[in-house]
């Protein structure tokens, strides 16, 4: 399963379309609220998180993400516009596994879901 923390509906169909043709589940989220309610459900492979979203604050997410010892082992792909290298810094800095500019994660999308496909959820104790 993915989480995909996405307002921008042609990226939410892309990353549901390529998480689709990969046979892999697919979340698209909204907010922080909707993540944390799915959270209780089930336990991702991976975290996708639009650096753009402006209902959430990206980088502080990122850092409770982390933080936190039940998802802090779960992998975290952001993405972003080029022309705000602050927030991938931020992001990196917080670190994320994966930090790429939107061109980039679009072309490297397939790739990126077939990676974290093979892994099993990390459980913390």
């Amino acid at each position: 399963m993915i989480f995909a923390l996405v307002e921008d509906p042609q990226f939410a169909k892309l990353i549901g379309d390529s998480a689709d043709q990969e046979n892999e589940d697919c979340l698209i989220l909204k907010t922080e609220e909707e993540l944390e309610e799915a959270l209780v459900q089930e336990t991702p492979k991976v975290f996708i998180i639009d650096m753009g979203v402006s209902l959430v604050d990206a980088p502080t997410l990122i850092e409770k993400l982390k933080l936190n010892p039940a998802t802090r082992t779960i992998p975290i792909v952001v993405y972003g516009n080029s022309l705000r290298a602050d927030l991938m810094q931020d992001a990196r800095e917080l670190g994320v596994d994966l930090a790429l500019p939107k061109a980039s994660f679009k072309q490297q999308l397939p790739e990126i879901i077939r990676c974290y496909q093979k892994q099993q959820p990390k459980k913390t104790l």
